[in-house]
């Protein structure tokens, strides 16, 4: 979603007047709480964000558990939507990230050529990529890194353990 300005000329947030519809978009569901639209800026066909029409900060794991359980299963029913519109898709990634307009959203992008999904026939994907990020740098990744030591894991898992007393 990073073509859209996160506010418009006049300083209001983009997804409000999305959800107003004080802004165009390509929208092809909704309900009296929600809605999902085709992103402009998509890297594959049937990219999608859904967002809810109140507004709520861009940080969705801070919104009130009801609504966000309520959020969550639209988006599992846009994710359906989206299997059931795409003959090549048997899943629909989610992203949570939000960070590039501060209005809560879920980023639905439908894997392509994972068909076969669709009648229960598992195929591991592994990513050709390695990343490792020391500071967030405005996008996600679900590719692998570098292998790290079990002990260092070990070390880190009590550190947070031990944060939680």
């Amino acid at each position: 979603m990073t073509n859209y300005e996160a506010r418009t000329s006049d300083n209001k947030c983009v997804f409000c007047e999305i959800a107003n519809g004080h802004l165009p978009a390509a929208i092809f569901w909704e309900d009296r709480e929600f809605l999902a639209f085709l992103s402009i800026d998509p890297n594959t066909e049937g990219f999608s964000c859904v967002i809810p029409k109140q507004h709520y900060g861009s940080d969705v794991l801070k919104m009130p558990d009801e609504i966000l359980i309520r959020f969550v299963l639209v988006a599992k029913k846009i994710s359906e939507i989206l299997e059931n519109y795409y003959t090549d898709v048997g899943r629909v990634g989610l992203v949570m990230e939000g960070t590039g307009i501060d209005h809560a959203h879920i980023k639905l992008i439908p894997l392509h050529d994972t068909e076969h999904m669709k009648r229960g026939e598992w195929k591991q994907y592994l990513s050709k990529q390695n990343h490792w990020f020391d500071t967030y740098e405005g996008w996600v990744s679900s590719a692998g890194g570098p292998l790290i030591d079990r002990e260092e894991l070990k070390v880190l898992a009590e550190k947070i353990r031990k944060s939680l007393k």
